[in-house]
């Protein structure tokens, strides 16, 4: 699942909604701690700078100074806990029933439900829509013509990819809270599949294909959103690769059917999503996706 640096997981009185969502803040003060990128359950562990060498930092924007709004209220404490209980039982035992407790628990107690599930992704909300985008551009005018109007008809004929790499600097840009992060991750990992299939021309891409690769890419933003919010240093996974990648796999069926229920067919070729509407769309999706893995216990 990537060799990303390990993220500990939210702490237990932080806000149910990020405050980088609704919140602009001041100059961040001095020492503040930059945050890490989000971790996958087959991190490897941090390396420490060897003696006499300093470790880089990585430098940030000064933020523009703004009034501040009222702050979320404080979630209540732990609200992660029954949801990471299970997913460890789960990891111990692959006992499927306690996968589908920790992910209805994750969103009934540790988002407030649904609405509140969605509204935490964050930047994945924009990426997805830019991405839903791009492949409408594909299905009604040709993969040519939707690289020129996003600048990038240099890219026609070059290897997939290295044009992908292209596409994941337009749809999820760098820098930004770790929402982003995850964002940029979910895509690279929802089009590697491109390049396992030897497909090397990005204009061999069909219309169905990027439509299945946003499908992935939701999955897999809400995927590496419940890992990095459960906390992955507080379950005991198995010390088995094969072991941990049929978790992984368990993981992400579960919540790719959600996703797919919750797309349906708005995202099918030949639908066609006013630009003004798209982000609506995505947010309701997700909505709904965290509304299927919130019933999955009843």
């Amino acid at each position: 699942m990537g060799t990303s640096s390990r993220y500990g997981g939210p702490s237990p009185s932080s806000a149910l909604i990020p405050t980088f969502l609704e919140v602009t803040l001041p100059t961040e003060p001095p020492n503040e701690e930059v945050e890490e990128s989000p971790k996958k359950p087959f991190d490897k562990p941090d390396e420490k700078p060897k003696e006499g060498e300093r470790k880089p930092t990585e430098q940030r924007k000064p933020l523009e100074p703004n009034p501040l709004p009222p702050l979320p209220p404080p979630a209540s404490g732990g609200r992660f806990r029954t949801s990471r209980s299970n997913f460890n039982t789960f990891a111990v035992s692959r006992d499927r029933d306690a996968l589908q407790k920790s992910l209805s628990s994750y969103v009934r107690t540790g988002t407030g439900g649904s609405r509140g599930a969605a509204r935490r992704m964050g930047a994945a909300i924009p990426a997805v829509g830019r991405a839903i985008s791009f492949i409408q551009d594909v299905a009604h005018a040709g993969i040519n013509k939707a690289l020129s109007n996003l600048g990038l008809a240099n890219l026609v004929g070059q290897p997939a990819e290295q044009a992908l790499a292209v596409l994941t600097d337009v749809f999820c840009p760098e820098g930004g809270p770790i929402d982003q992060a995850i964002a940029r991750e979910a895509w690279d990992e929802a089009v590697l599949g491109l390049t396992e299939i030897d497909i090397t021309d990005i204009t061999k891409v069909t219309a169905e294909q990027w439509q299945a690769i946003v499908t992935d890419f939701i999955a897999k933003t809400i995927e590496s959103k419940v890992i990095n919010d459960v906390g992955i240093n507080g379950v005991s996974l198995p010390q088995d690769v094969q072991a941990i990648d049929q978790l992984q796999s368990d993981l992400h069926e579960l919540i790719q059917g959600a996703v797919d229920d919750a797309v349906g067919d708005r995202l099918n070729v030949g639908q066609t999503i006013p630009q003004n509407e798209i982000q609506g769309v995505v947010t309701d999706i997700y909505g709904r996706s965290f509304a299927y893995l919130e019933a999955l216990e009843e």
